[in-house]
């Protein structure tokens, strides 16, 4: 689940303004991460099978929503006021 997190952010976080603190990205995918279910693979599962769990749209969907969730949660508790959620 991290990874596809990470993936997910990365691809929305130029639609943010999040301050430049790197613990704001942090508690931004940690608040995430911690609102997800976990997800674990078996040393035995396929490189494909891998694949197309982090290509589900659905989950992706998912993900996104939660990421969206933890910027307003991180965003409105920011110490560096400077910049600050941009609209989507």
């Amino acid at each position: 689940m991290e990874i596809l997190v990470d993936e997910v952010f990365n691809e929305v976080k130029g639609k943010y303004d999040i301050c430049e603190n790197h613990n704001c990205e942090n508690d931004i995918k940690a608040i995430a991460l911690n609102s997800l279910p976990p997800v674990y693979f078996l040393s035995s599962i396929s490189e494909g099978e891998k694949k197309a769990f982090l290509l589900d749209r659905q989950r992706k969907i998912t993900v996104l929503a939660k990421i969206t969730e933890a910027v307003d949660i991180v965003c409105d508790k920011c110490e560096n006021r400077e910049k600050m959620r941009d609209s989507l």
